[in-house]
């Protein structure tokens, strides 16, 4: 009996060391972006693609060999729209659009303004198929998987600071797909944000501008420093000139809302670094 009992404390205290070993490495300071990361996706060589289970727009896990070492890569290749209007699930959505170029716009647009949380995505050709290799982030859940384990992150003024930022994002690019499946959580409870297959609608209006009640003074000085030509020279292989003019007039909104708050109710109520 008591060697069963050890046994079983035995095994539970490795099951424990497990999950911690796992947590520790679920993305904490795993280098996601710049030009390195890029240049794997670009020219690493495939051995491997096998389809994810999650995700309407089929991706596939690509494995990538560059330099003697494996890396991952999330393959899209869909490229519908966009077209006035489609029947979805959800409704009838207008200007419809569903494309791996958006994937690479959105890395574009994030290198730009500094916004850090979209995985390196490069335009690439395989097997004579274009599509957009988005470099695979180790993390360890997925928000919707924190809500049900009832997780809460250890820095809370922090965690909701990263969800305004990501507000702010997801209003800017008109994103309609966000789901809290697309937001990665790594084990230093950074979020990473991908799926931006949906996004750069050409509307000038904010998709949810209530959402929005606190903000980054640095992404406000960033988005404020856009202009249609930078615009057009890092996005416009991927956007159409409606898209970009759109962008530009949200960002118009973003910064016009934030003005309207901090008359309000004071920069100290809705600003933060």
């Amino acid at each position: 009996m008591r060697n069963r009992i050890a046994f079983t404390s035995a095994f539970a205290a490795c099951l424990l060391l497990c999950a911690v070993i796992t947590w520790a490495q679920g993305g904490a300071g795993q280098v996601y972006q710049g030009t390195a990361i890029e240049e794997i996706l670009l020219k690493g060589r495939v051995t491997g693609m096998k389809q994810l289970p999650e995700g309407v727009t089929l991706p596939k896990k690509a494995t990538l060999e560059y330099n003697g070492e494996k890396h991952y890569g999330v393959w899209k290749t869909i490229d519908e729209g966009p077209v006035p209007s489609k029947e979805l699930d959800r409704g009838v959505e207008v200007q419809f659009q569903d494309s791996w170029r958006t994937e690479v716009a959105a890395y574009e647009l994030d290198k730009l303004l500094g916004f850090g949380m979209v995985p390196a995505t490069v335009e690439r050709v395989i097997d004579g198929q274009h599509g957009s290799m988005q470099f695979f982030v180790d993390s360890v859940m997925t928000e919707e998987e924190r809500l049900k384990k009832k997780m809460n992150p250890p820095n809370l003024v922090d965690w909701n600071q990263q969800v305004a930022k990501i507000r702010l994002w997801d209003n800017l690019i008109y994103n309609t797909d966000r789901n809290l499946g697309n937001l990665l959580v790594t084990s230093d409870w950074k979020i990473r944000v991908i799926d931006h297959s949906r996004t750069f609608r050409p509307f000038d209006q904010l998709k949810d501008p209530k959402l929005l009640t606190i903000f980054s003074r640095t992404m406000l000085a960033k988005i404020e420093t856009l202009n249609e030509p930078m615009l057009k020279e890092h996005l416009g292989k991927y956007l159409t000139p409606i898209q970009i003019q759109g962008l530009i007039k949200r960002r118009d909104a973003i910064l016009s809302l934030s003005k309207k708050l901090v008359d309000e109710k004071g920069a100290g109520a809705v600003l933060f670094q």
